[in-house]
């Protein structure tokens, strides 16, 4: 049920692939309810009539509130599911996923379809976890771009770390000071990776192999830009790529006993 648009994201991309949607017919137990909610890991279940007409959803929440009217000889878990059910938001595929937040909010589930065509169940879980898959390549050149300046501070006094920055350089790209912080990744690697730089300073902190510093790091240039100009989705395997040169990193901090 993906969807693509212009660079929106759309309620149809918070959709597992996997996803079955599974509902129930008016009439059915609470206990029968319950048992296939804990079955298939569900807070809520949307309820149908014969024709197959949506008409609300039982959840915990519907369970919870709608017990004060149930009568104290009955046994709830035997009732039908009828009167215990809640509404639901229904929303488009189509729509900005900003567009559902508060529904989201509110009810931690919204309905993807009409009363007539049930599509999709999206959940505040389903919200995350997408959140967090766009997310995360961000969070992993942070770590990089971060991980890489602390092991560089730590192989060298202020005064060199400045002048390794004018050795490794153009001059025509540097400012008026010699700022770690004002560097991007590539001008990160192209001081890191300067041979005098390297072997003056560096090797320290990131092992005596330039080679293979370059070949665990200079991947990460066209993934980075890759991620921020937006230019295509992250590949599985380059996601692994970033988590693996952050392992790296976090390996090299510790042994150079650097906190973050």
């Amino acid at each position: 049920m993906q969807i693509q648009a212009s660079g929106f994201f759309r309620v149809g991309q918070l959709v597992p692939e996997d996803q079955e949607v599974l509902k129930i017919p008016v009439g059915t137990t609470v206990e029968s309810a319950l048992a296939l909610m804990r079955a298939n890991d569900f807070d809520q279940l949307p309820v149908i009539t014969s024709e197959g007409r949506v008409i609300g959803a039982f959840s915990y929440r519907s369970l919870a509130r709608s017990l004060r009217h149930v009568r104290a000889a009955d046994n709830p878990l035997k009732i039908a599911v009828d009167d215990l059910i809640e509404d639901l938001q229904f929303v488009r595929v189509s729509q900005e996923i900003s567009s559902i937040e508060e529904y989201l909010e509110a009810d931690h589930a919204v309905l993807v379809g009409d009363e007539d065509r049930l599509l999709a169940v999206v959940t505040s879980a389903d919200m995350m976890r997408f959140l967090l898959s766009r997310t995360r390549p961000f969070i992993l050149i942070r770590d990089i771009e971060l991980g890489i300046r602390d092991v560089m501070r730590s192989c060298c006094t202020d005064e060199e770390l400045a002048s390794s920055v004018v050795t490794g350089l153009p001059s025509e790209s540097l400012k008026d000071e010699a700022n770690l912080e004002d560097l991007t990744l590539s001008e990160l690697l192209s001081v890191l990776l300067n041979p005098s730089n390297y072997g003056s300073f560096f090797r320290f902190g990131f092992g005596p192999r330039r080679d293979y510093v370059s070949l665990t790091l200079e991947p990460v240039r066209d993934i980075r830009n890759k991620i921020v100009h937006f230019r295509d989705e992250v590949a599985e395997d380059e996601m692994q790529t970033l988590a693996e040169v952050v392992a790296w990193l976090r390996r090299k901090m510790l042994t150079r006993g650097v906190a973050r």
